[in-house]
């Protein structure tokens, strides 16, 4: 079924964050593994406002988000719209940096 199509599945409820497909920094390259993202600690905060990663299996307690700013928003923008969302999963903001060598913006939570 297509978007908006009933099909098998229909009406399922999902639990917690979506499956795992954690998107790197650098747009164009092919999506992370788990391990991948746990070794890096750094996800994009456009894939988990796109809920394409799953923190289920993250063995740290600490992580870093990062954005940059886009055409439509700003890096801050979305850096903070991801930190909101994963509050509600268990991580709290522990401190926000920029690079002055690029133009990321970067979270720093921690677990709960």
């Amino acid at each position: 079924p297509g978007p908006g199509e009933a099909g098998a599945g229909a009406g399922r409820r999902r639990r917690g964050p979506a499956r795992v497909r954690g998107a790197p920094i650098v747009p164009g390259m092919s999506p992370v593994t788990p391990q991948q993202l746990a070794q890096a600690r750094v996800v994009a905060a456009d894939a988990v406002l796109r809920n394409e990663v799953d923190f289920r299996g993250y063995p740290h307690r600490h992580l870093a988000v990062a954005a940059r700013p886009r055409l439509s928003t700003s890096g801050v923008t979305q850096l903070l719209e991801a930190v909101e969302y994963l509050s509600h999963y268990g991580w709290e903001l522990v401190n926000v940096s920029s690079s002055s060598n690029s133009a990321l913006f970067y979270a720093f939570l921690r677990r709960r």
